[in-house]
């Protein structure tokens, strides 16, 4: 895949590319014909922000031709950010701007059915052919990283870099605040380190470095915190990775947590001026991990860059229940890096397809000729948590016993190392329709549904209201249990209403 790829740093492309992978519907599989009469999506209402957010340019529809082009390249991802932050806004009847919307961290939020590689990362691939089109196939390329456990993880020193603008006073900002470092310190050992930043016109250390043992102490400094003026991130965060530094020691992990709605007004304001720093101490194993807060006055866009170079992961947190997926029940994985610099390579047959689109990635593209360039950032990947990538791809007539597809992932070990490994697939392991897909395969196909309908992509001209909330229920009776596939299958509901 070329540098840019006809890509953007917006979301609308990634549903255009999806919505032609299904093209016309076909009677008889479930969704409805095609003849021209569809249901719109909802309408999108973008929150009040009090600077605009990055422009979306218009999608680019093109399939890419692999006797062109025959690689697809990216920098890993495990952000889910942008799917908390649309169950927040439909929990409280707004819907979310267009450009928030990132497929990947939607389909990242759920569980996959990847085997669980012994060490490092693993790769696993499987498709099913699409009703929607003839021909046409949805490959998830899955990328797992090996769990660790609590027991077995480095002590963790831990900076966290607070919020304490006025705009964090909105919308119960600050207490969602609260609850999430009570969290993260409850669920943190007795021998780990926190130190707090707290910043607004300026940044102020309020908590030095202390041990988790004292926990009184840090909790005082938590339920001390107050919104108070302007907003100077820039500065916040260069106070909290002067202090990391400070508290690096051999034999320990080194983590910054910034909690944010990620509006910067003073200072640097802008994302690249406060990104370079991030960039360069990411370099010497400081990780920085960026939670979003507040469904309104928030800058989406900021945060999920801030994680990005800092070799980090963006979640957002829109409750006690996500607070503690994210710093209780996943703490150890949120702090273990598995794989470091890891970047993905997709291969088509030329012979066997005819085309093929990435949904999502949109600001992950990686020119083809630097997968193998370990100066060139990757994305980090942390313990036990999983990526996918799906692709529509159009196959040639004929059949062929040889994998049409074959994906690479590239990381570094522990050791600084280069590691790759394979997975490839062939058109006679294809499930012949959604139903007969893996469960979680076909969880996918509905999270890339109901991202298209979000932005209005053309999948919503040819796939209605209804046949997308039919295709998210039958999920019910495959994965019976799953707390967050019934909550999906809820959302459907309201947008598609």
């Amino acid at each position: 895949m070329r540098t840019n790829h006809g890509r953007t740093t917006g979301l609308a492309g990634a549903a255009l590319v999806v919505a032609v992978a299904l093209g016309a519907c076909s009677a008889g599989d479930g969704y409805s014909d095609a003849s021209g009469v569809s249901e719109p999506g909802y309408d999108v209402a973008v929150p009040p922000d009090p600077e605009p957010g990055p422009s979306v340019p218009a999608p680019d529809f093109a399939m890419t031709d692999p006797t062109q082009d025959a690689l697809s390249t990216f920098a890993l991802d495990i952000d889910t950010g942008s799917y908390t932050r649309f169950r927040d806004a439909v929990s409280q009847g707004m819907a979310v701007d267009p450009s928030e919307v990132r497929t990947e961290e939607f389909v990242n939020y759920f569980d996959q059915d990847y085997r669980t590689p012994e060490s490092g990362l693993g790769v696993s691939i499987d498709a099913t052919t699409l009703p929607f089109r003839p021909g046409h196939r949805l490959v998830r390329v899955g990328i797992s990283s090996a769990p660790t456990s609590s027991a077995s993880r480095d002590d963790a020193d831990l900076a966290l870099v607070v919020d304490c603008s006025g705009s964090m006073g909105d919308a119960g900002k600050m207490e969602t605040t609260k609850a999430a470092l009570r969290t993260l310190v409850s669920a943190l050992r007795p021998t780990d380190r926190v130190a707090m930043v707290c910043y607004s016109t300026e940044a102020d250390l309020v908590l030095e470095p202390t041990r988790v043992s004292e926990r009184a102490g840090v909790l005082a400094a938590v339920d001390a915190l107050t919104p108070q003026e302007s907003t100077n991130a820039a500065a916040g965060l260069a106070l909290g990775y002067d202090v990391a530094m400070s508290m690096r020691t051999d034999g320990r992990m080194t983590r910054v947590v910034l909690i944010s709605d990620g509006v910067a007004n003073v200072g640097e304001t802008d994302p690249d001026g406060i990104l370079a720093r991030i960039s360069t101490e990411a370099k010497s194993g400081i990780n920085l991990i960026s939670v979003g807060v507040g469904i309104t006055t928030y800058d989406d866009h900021l945060l999920e860059q801030l994680a990005d170079q800092g070799d980090g992961w963006h979640v957002y947190i829109d409750g006690d229940a996500e607070a503690e997926r994210v710093f209780a029940t996943g703490l150890t994985g949120s702090l273990v890096v598995a794989a470091k610099d890891a970047k993905a390579q997709v291969e088509f047959d030329p012979a066997q397809v005819s085309g093929y689109r990435l949904l999502g990635y949109e600001n992950r593209a990686v020119a083809d000729a630097d997968f193998r360039n370990d100066a060139i950032d990757g994305g980090e990947v942390f313990a036990g948590h999983a990526t996918t990538a799906l692709y529509e791809v159009a196959l040639r007539e004929g059949r062929s016993e040889r994998p049409f597809v074959t994906a690479t992932v590239r990381y570094l070990d522990d050791a600084g190392e280069p590691v790759e490994r394979s997975g490839t697939l062939a058109r006679s392991a294809d499930a012949a329709s959604p139903r007969e897909a893996s469960p979680r395969l076909r969880q996918d196909l509905v999270v890339a549904l109901l991202t298209d309908r979000l932005l209005g992509g053309p999948w919503s001209t040819v796939v209605s209201a209804a046949d997308l909330r039919a295709e998210a229920g039958a999920l019910l009776g495959v994965l019976d249990g799953d707390r967050d596939v019934a909550q999906l299958v809820e959302l459907v509901d309201r947008v598609t209403r």
